[in-house]
Formats: structure tokens, C-alpha cells, sequence
């Protein structure tokens, strides 16, 4: 899974900015960043970024494997 773009593709299709999905899962958006850089978060942070986009998390994953 690319992280990075899964977020990315996420919030176009929400159209929203990564700040405003950092704040709705209480992140801060520089480790929101931080852990799409890195590719790597864990399992509760997906959910709660999957629920903010308001998809399931296969669905979020699947974003970011084309």
C-alpha cells in the first residue's frame, strides 16, 4: 500500500485538505505528513483515517495501488 497516495486520492475524492483530515483523527497535520512519508501507520490511525473519508479501509488501501 502507498499510504502517501491513498490520503492523496482520498481527500480529492472528499475534497478536503490534509489539514482538516489530521484535525478530524487528532493528529497534528506535520505527523500526518510525516507517517505518509514514511508509508507506514498503524492499524488504528488507518481506521480512523478510512472512517474520516467516510470508506472502508480496503477501500482506502486500494487507493493507493494503482
Amino acid at each position: 500500500m502507498n499510504l502517501k497516495q491513498s490520503i492523496k486520492m482520498g481527500l480529492a475524492k472528499r475534497q478536503m485538505r490534509q489539514g482538516d483530515l489530521a484535525t478530524q483523527i487528532g493528529m497534528r497535520a506535520s505527523s500526518l505528513s510525516a507517517s505518509a512519508q514514511r508509508n507506514s501507520c498503524s492499524i488504528q490511525v488507518l481506521e480512523r483515517i478510512a472512517a474520516a473519508l467516510d470508506m472502508k479501509v480496503s477501500e482506502f488501501v486500494a487507493l493507493g495501488e494503482d
